[in-house]
């Protein structure tokens, strides 16, 4: 039996959506930041950089990978702010006790 090709079985690559605000890094590890996008090219801007870049959606996804995005509290769990805070208190109270 011979299978149908239809419009609702799915071809090639799946894609991450990529959106205008989208964070990326390259192999170097430096961030740029997706300004624009249209049918087949990508606008984005490369930290520290004036000048905007644009590349072929293709040649976008081999050169870049996404930045994880972290919530508030994931932050705050991986650079433990109240250690830090303790810290800063202690040189203050230090630096004033000295005077």
């Amino acid at each position: 039996m011979k299978k149908k090709v239809n419009s609702l079985t799915a071809g090639g690559q799946t894609r991450p959506e990529i959106l205008p605000g989208d964070i990326f890094k390259d192999n170097r590890g430096e961030r740029v930041t997706v300004k624009m996008i249209t049918n087949n090219r990508i606008t984005y801007i490369r930290e520290g950089y004036s000048g905007e870049c644009v590349f072929p959606v293709e040649r976008f996804e081999r050169e870049f990978s996404p930045v994880k995005r972290q919530t508030f509290s994931e932050w705050c769990k991986s650079n433990n702010t109240a250690e830090k805070i303790q810290y800063l208190r202690a040189l203050i109270a230090a630096k004033r006790a000295g005077k």
